[in-house]
Order: C-alpha cells, then structure tokens, then sequence
C-alpha cells in the first residue's frame, strides 16, 4: 500500500511538471515567437541596406558603378566609327534596337590601358534619360556595399596620379579582401556636360 500512494505520488509530481512546463512553454512562446520575427527583421533590414554594384576593370584599376545605373553588360558588339566625333567615343552601337554611343574613359580620361583584352565588354549605362555605351576590360562581378556603414575612402585628387582626371567622380575607394575598388557616382557621371553633349 505505502509503494502505491508512493507511486501515485511520483505520477502526480510528473504530471505537475509536465504541467508546470507546458504553462511556461505556452507563456513564453509569444515572447520567443516576437524575438524570432525580430532577429528575421533585423536580418532582412541589413541585406536590404547592402546596394550591389557591378565591378569591372578599366585599364588595370577597379571600378563599380551602382545596380540602379544600370541596364546591360555583356560582350561589346562590332562598333561603327563615326566621323567628327571626339577621340573618346569609338562610334555607335545597336543593342535591343537601341543607336547607342560607345565611350571610351581610358581615352577620356588619359588613362593607360596596358592589358587590352582580345573581347571587351560593355556596361549600359542610364540615368534617367540619358544612356551609353560604356567600356570594360572585363567585367569582375559584384560588389555589396552598404552605403551607411561600409566607409569609403576619400580619393584626394592631389595623391590621384594616373586617375586624377577620373577623381571627380569617384564617390570613394572601398577595400575588399586585397582588391581596393573605385566607386564611381552615377549621377555625377550621368549629369556631367562633357558626356551629355555628345549624346
């Protein structure tokens, strides 16, 4: 009789713990489900604050201009030359049915391109209304900055050397791993006279 009432005893203490743990796990569950959906925001707020920018190589310097500046990369088709056209713009080409004109800022700028590539590539550059055909080396992938956290680099055009032509458009230098890349402003370049009027 003493080993049933203890029995007993022990089942009902079981039971309460069960009891008592199921009473917790259903008070705390709110406050775990709350903290779940908060550490998921967090995380979604940080990828969305990162911007991609396309990498490409300009003569044997790195270079990134924003996602939202751009339409297309890929190979550069056959180019037309023109005639009276500055140096700086090697013709026109069609993509998409599209007349674009295809820029040349290693000419524009006087930079030195030691490693040209048997294929170049093109970046289609847009703001707003205004669209060309921009050259690349190659292009070298993606670069996700967040524009607020991420610091830039200032590119004093006094220490510029070969591309201080080029600094007034940089937005700042960004180093990655062992690569450093020049993040150019797109609106800068997109609202610079000296391209637009050629257009």
């Amino acid at each position: 009789m003493a080993n049933l009432s203890r029995q007993l005893e022990t089942d009902n203490q079981g039971n309460s713990l069960q009891t008592l743990l199921a009473a917790l796990d259903r008070e705390t569950a709110p406050s775990l489900a709350l903290d779940a959906a908060s550490l998921k925001e967090r995380a979604s707020r940080s990828i969305r604050r990162k911007k991609p920018y396309i990498s490409f190589m300009l003569g044997g310097d790195e270079m990134a201009l924003s996602i939202d500046s751009i339409q297309e990369i890929g190979y550069l088709p056959t180019v037309m030359p023109l005639p009276n056209l500055p140096p700086w713009i090697n013709g026109i080409v069609q993509i998409r049915g599209e007349i674009l004109s295809v820029v040349d800022f290693l000419v524009l700028f006087g930079l030195k391109d030691e490693r040209t590539p048997l294929r170049r590539s093109y970046i289609l550059f847009k703001q707003q209304d205004f669209k060309f055909c921009l050259i690349a080396n190659r292009i070298t992938g993606v670069v996700n900055l967040d524009e607020q956290r991420d610091a830039l680099d200032p590119y004093s055009p006094e220490k510029a050397g070969h591309l201080s032509q080029l600094a007034a458009f940089f937005k700042g230098l960004f180093n990655l791993d062992k690569r450093t890349v020049c993040i150019l402003d797109n609106e800068k370049i997109g609202s610079s006279p000296l391209i637009r009027k050629w257009q």
